[in-house]
């Protein structure tokens, strides 16, 4: 039996695993991205990690069939190369995969995060049954991935399924992209710590007022009717259904997924979702949609890594 390693690299952690080709994950390792130490210093703890999952399964290195490392950012699939990655410092044109490939001694596929974890949702969690459908990783930022009759979309220039930065607001909040108004600016866990910040500091009602809190904190004072917080929150939910409700208008796919640190807020959030794509989508594009949780959660990017790897190595084209 072939078995793959899924590489998830965030800015804090790096997460991967050993998988098998039906992307069951038989092993698991992590550890600190130390991204502050720059790009050399994380490849060689992402190569040392691989190691270290082979290891703790009980396998040999010579044994994988391929390494396939998802990482944040703009990619050239072709080349290997990371163009830039705005979460990890120093990280323009780096030729991750030849530098893996050097030190593991085994193949190894690139793929942008979000895109991974859409494939490994497509593959193996609620997305495995439909052909069309996309993600929004809700996180630091707002990443996308796009999944269309069966295969990522990638665009010209792998610049493709940057949901993130789909302009819901003309002229809108500042975006660490550079651009105002991207859904990243609306619905990243960041943007809502910071504009609950905001809030509060206009002269809004809040338990918060005066603490240090998280994203999570302010869903969780939303569910206790914190006026602030649950006025934030609503926001994001109708933010994203703009942005959900422009991907059905352009792809008309059966299927919506979101994931990230916001899957703790539950049903009542993503019906409130649901109900503003309701509003402003064509009925017929609404209708065809289902919006919904991921199901692999935290190890979509693992598995999607794992498995896009897979299907290069079986096909010798790209997932």
């Amino acid at each position: 039996m072939k078995n793959y390693v899924g590489i998830d690299l965030g800015g804090t952690n790096l997460k991967l695993g050993l998988v098998s080709a039906e992307g069951r994950i038989l092993a698991r390792h992590s550890a600190p991205t130390e991204a502050a130490r720059g790009p050399e210093h994380v490849l060689a703890r992402m190569a040392q990690a691989v190691r270290d999952v082979c290891r703790e399964a009980g396998t040999d290195l010579g044994d994988l069939a391929i390494v396939g490392a998802a990482v944040p950012g703009i990619l050239n699939w072709a080349e290997g190369l990371v163009v830039f990655s705005p979460n990890l410092s120093g990280w323009r044109n780096i030729r991750v995969r030849d530098e893996l490939q050097k030190d593991l001694g085994r193949p190894v596929v690139l793929e942008n995060d979000a895109n991974a974890a859409a494939y490994g949702e497509f593959r193996c969690g609620v997305g495995r049954t439909v052909r069309n459908m996309f993600i929004l990783t809700l996180g630091t930022g707002v990443g996308g991935g796009i999944i269309y009759d069966g295969h990522m979309v990638r665009g010209s220039s792998d610049t493709a399924a940057e949901l993130g930065h789909m302009i819901v607001q003309y002229g809108g909040r500042p975006c660490n992209c550079g651009s105002r108004g991207c859904l990243e600016a609306y619905a990243s866990a960041t943007a809502c710590v910071g504009r609950t910040h905001e809030a509060i500091d206009a002269g809004g009602t809040s338990a918060l007022a005066g603490k240090e809190f998280t994203c999570k904190d302010v869903f969780v004072a939303a569910a206790a009717g914190d006026p602030v917080a649950r006025k934030i929150v609503d926001e994001i939910a109708d933010y994203l259904a703009v942005g959900i409700t422009n991907m059905l208008h352009v792809m008309n796919p059966e299927m919506a997924v979101l994931t990230g640190g916001m899957m703790g807020a539950g049903e009542p959030f993503i019906e409130r979702v649901r109900q503003g794509v309701g509003r402003m989508a064509y009925e017929r594009a609404a209708a065809a949609c289902q919006i919904c949780w991921s199901t692999l959660g935290g190890d979509a990017g693992i598995i999607g890594a794992a498995l896009a790897a897979e299907a290069f190595a079986r096909t010798g084209q790209p997932a």
